[in-house]
């Protein structure tokens, strides 16, 4: 669509279909320019929150925004600038105006006050360059700020702007242009944008503005909540290479707390291989070896010890028990039954029975031991004594001690003791697999201290306290419920055992093998995970930073310029470029420099708005500051300037700053007539000290050389009055005025005075007298330079042959009055001084003089007009 762009409102329709595709905060902020050239700080906040979160309401820029008052700018004129207060030693009180139209030449020497009147509107104004500091009054102590009142036209209204010196510009007098040496640095020695640029890219230029505000404004949370992250994460003691260090690493909005926790909780296991690894990397490989390796031969033992106890408290030995003591009953009866066959009915009670069978055994031994020990047991040989009572064996007790022994000796009570051995030995096996107290703390604090093996160690208690009760429950009851079965800890003791017997050949492996590595690498993996554990509520909270920051990171995508500079440079190319390079070699050209090879070159574009240097066509590459003269710098900044005010149809005025300062006089006469041609479209405000400059200007608006109509000019002057600068006339100085002017300046002062004849005719009078006669007479001069103005004229290079008729109008009679008056006039002034007793001039004489200078103007003035 850029092709078509004919105007700044087909460029505004463009933008208008551009900004659909737009951000919607780029929208809004399009929608608020069109309407206001300065976004306020509240405005840069809420775009924005609207660029952090596009649901918020927000305004679209819509065709009817086009038509607004903002889419097009009024030209500007100054009016004037006055009640300057606690400026340099401006006199306040003053008021300095200016023409709406044409140009108004502003005068003054130096020293005067002009300069501090041009650094106020360079302030006030759109100025490049260097802004002198305006300093206040030194020599008095001026209290307030720095303040002017500046009045202006702004589409044929009159406003009115208080300017202060550091506050804000009043945007619409930012639409009058300064030219100065500063202005004329930048524009020829720097690559510089476009001084005024239509409203389509200044909207542009303003969006791109709004983004780098937006962009600061997100920036400056990013940089917030970057500094919120401890020192713990952002130089985390991690190892990277480790699961923790790569999720640190890696942390991002995406991160969750799972993974968090995933890897910060240990269990009791893991936290205890974690302090076994520490133990294992921080000891004396052999001495650690050593004692691990008792440790696998106590967990051999304790396993042993534990499986036999295990099988001893077991259903299997209940039963076996059991059985045990059914056979033992079973053959005690068949016993009790052959008793019963040995026994007479009067034997003692528990003849026969295990007490008995005691007592029997004991004398047996005795016997064969000690008492007998070469005869049979038991002796009943003649003569023998009982072994029990010692009485001498009756007949009929030796028949019953043989009887006894007959009955021990048969099997049924041999089978009776088998039994009973079987069971005692059972239980005696029994008893030994019970644990005593102390072996079960021992092996308990073994478990617990040594190898850190609490959950073991309270299994091990377990099991052997609950075996051991059952085990004396199989001996006590013989009988009854078994418990469930018992929880044995043997396969986590051999387990354990086989971890330990791991350490061991990890321990004996060199320190650079893989083994020992692994060992590091599972220490530190372990060590960075208890880490994460103490740092966890860190880690989540800067999860929730990613999260914010990840949103703010989107929200600055948004404000990216790049399309916004490609759409404002298209639109240079079709608003601006052609149209500024075509108009600076016209310029050129009007200023009597077309000899240079100089063209305007487009450099580059910054932040969307074109970019222009003066460049020497057959050496691009050089700065063209360094190689053209002071003059020629000053005429190509000069017309650079004006090149530049053609690219808008936007006549607001213009201010030149001593425009001609190290120009000489062809170069002078050029500008003037060029500054004379702009004033006939604008407004032209022109500063200087130099007089003939002046005189060039004057004339070139009076008298145009292309045909056309005159250029309205208006002269003031800035004087010095005492030690005080910044006195504004609105009139020329007197050396500036016409003859003409000149009469009628004398002629009122001289209505102003007359009372002073009257009442101090001696002193006051004398010297006022003086004075008015002098200027009558220098006024009489400039009477014949206008006389023979249009041959040739004060500062000019040149001769008028054109005019020379006009010369044949005056004679002899012309010049013998101008003699006589010229004549009279010394008389006067030279009588009033040197005479004894003067005769002083009277008023009426005086008037007499200036009256018949007057006509002489008027005179040949009307002859010469008449001179075709």
């Amino acid at each position: 669509m850029t092709n078509a762009i004919k105007s700044e409102a087909d460029a505004l329709k463009d933008i208008l279909a551009w900004s659909q595709a737009r951000p919607v905060w780029q929208c809004d902020a399009l929608k608020r320019l069109i309407k206001k050239d300065t976004l306020s700080e509240q405005d840069i906040d809420e775009l924005t929150a609207l660029c952090l979160d596009d649901a918020l309401q927000s305004a679209a820029l819509e065709e009817v925004d086009l038509s607004s008052p903002a889419s097009g700018l009024p030209p500007v004129q100054l009016k004037s600038v006055g009640n300057v207060h606690n400026v340099n030693a401006l006199a306040e009180n003053q008021r300095l105006s200016f023409l709406d139209k044409g140009i108004t030449i502003i005068y003054g020497d130096n020293g005067a006050g002009k300069s501090g009147y041009v650094r106020i509107l360079k302030q006030a104004c759109r100025a490049r360059g260097r802004h002198d500091p305006i300093l206040t009054n030194i020599y008095e102590a001026a209290s307030g700020p720095q303040t002017a009142e500046i009045g202006f036209l702004s589409g044929g209204q009159t406003q009115s702007a208080q300017w202060q010196d550091g506050a804000p510009d009043t945007d619409l007098l930012t639409a009058v242009s300064v030219f100065d040496t500063a202005t004329a640095n930048v524009h020829v020695d720097a690559t510089n944008d476009v001084a005024y640029t239509p409203l389509p890219m200044k909207l542009l230029e303003r969006l791109v503005q709004a983004c780098r505000s937006v962009k600061g404004r997100l920036d400056a949370k990013v940089t917030e909540i970057e500094a919120q992250t401890p020192h713990v994460l952002s130089e985390p003691s991690c190892a990277p290479d480790t699961a923790v260090g790569k999720l640190i690493a890696g942390l991002n909005k995406d991160t969750t707390e799972d993974d968090i926790s995933r890897l910060s909780v240990l269990s009791d296991d893991e936290t205890k291989r974690h302090a076994q690894l520490a133990a294992d990397l921080s000891q004396d490989p052999a001495a650690l070896i050593k004692r691990l390796e008792s440790y696998v031969r106590r967990l051999g033992r304790l396993s042993a010890d534990i499986a036999a106890l295990e099988n001893a408290a077991s259903a299997e030995t209940l039963d076996r028990l059991n059985a045990l003591d059914e056979d033992l009953r079973r053959k005690r009866e068949a016993a009790r039954m052959a008793a019963s066959r040995h026994f007479d009915a009067d034997v003692l009670p528990g003849t026969g029975g295990e007490v008995w069978r005691l007592l029997w055994d004991a004398a047996r031994v005795y016997s064969t031991q000690e008492a007998y020990p070469k005869e049979t047991f038991p002796s009943v040989a003649e003569g023998s004594r009982c072994v029990l009572c010692q009485q001498t064996l009756t007949p009929e007790a030796s028949g019953r001690l043989e009887r006894f022994e007959t009955f021990v000796r048969d099997r049924t009570q041999r089978d009776e003791e088998a039994a009973r051995d079987a069971v005692s030995e059972f239980i005696a096996n029994l008893s030994e697999e019970l644990p005593s107290a102390r072996r079960v703390r021992e092996e308990v604090l073994f478990l617990t201290d040594d190898l850190a093996e609490s959950e073991l160690s309270q299994a091990f208690r377990r099991f052997a306290l609950t075996a051991k009760w059952v085990l004396r429950e199989i001996l006590r009851k013989r009988a009854g419920t078994m418990p469930g079965a018992l929880a044995s800890p043997l396969e986590a003791l051999e387990q354990a055992a086989v971890s330990i017997s791991q350490r061991i050949d990890t321990l004996r492996a060199d320190e650079d093998s893989p083994e020992r590595q692994a060992l590091h690498q599972e220490y530190q993996e372990l060590s960075d995970r208890k880490w994460l554990a103490g740092v966890k509520d860190d880690v989540i909270a800067e999860i929730g930073r990613k999260k914010q920051l990840h949103e703010l990171k989107q929200a600055i995508r948004d404000t990216r310029q790049n399309e916004i500079t490609t759409k404002s440079t298209e639109l240079a190319e079709a608003l601006v470029t052609d149209r500024l390079r075509g108009r600076f070699a016209q310029e050129v050209d009007h200023l009597g420099i077309a000899g240079l090879a100089v063209e305007l070159k487009k450099e580059r574009s910054q932040h969307g708005v074109p970019q222009f240097r003066v460049s020497l066509i057959h050496k691009p590459d050089a700065k063209a500051g360094s190689i053209l003269s002071e003059g020629e710098h000053r005429c190509v900044a000069l017309a650079g300037f004006m090149a530049e005010l053609s690219t808008t149809d936007n006549h607001s005025g213009i201010i030149f700053d001593d425009p001609v300062s190290s120009l000489d006089h062809l170069h002078r006469e050029a500008i003037a007539k060029r500054l004379a041609r702009e004033g006939r479209d604008r407004q032209v405000i022109v500063f200087t000290h130099d007089l003939p400059f002046l005189f060039l200007l004057e004339r070139a608006c009076s008298e145009p050389d292309d045909g056309l109509p005159q250029t309205p000019v208006a002269i003031r002057h800035v004087a010095k009055r005492g030690d005080r600068p910044g006195h504004c006339e609105n009139q020329a100085p007197m050396k500036a005025q016409s003859a003409t002017k000149r009469v009628e300046t004398i002629g009122k002062h001289l209505a102003n005075t007359r009372l002073q004849y009257d009442q101090d005719p001696e002193v006051t009078w004398l010297f006022t007298a003086k004075g008015i006669l002098g200027q009558i007479r220098d006024t009489w001069e400039s009477a014949v330079e206008a006389a023979v103005a249009p041959v040739i004229k004060t500062f000019s290079h040149k001769v008028n042959t054109k005019g020379f008729a006009k010369l044949s109008v005056i004679t002899e009679a012309d010049a013998e009055s101008m003699r006589a008056a010229y004549g009279r006039c010394s008389e006067l002034l030279h009588h009033a001084s040197d005479a004894m007793n003067p005769s002083i001039p009277t008023p009426d004489q005086i008037e007499v003089e200036l009256k018949a200078l007057a006509e002489w103007l008027e005179d040949i003035s009307q002859r010469q007009k008449a001179v075709s």
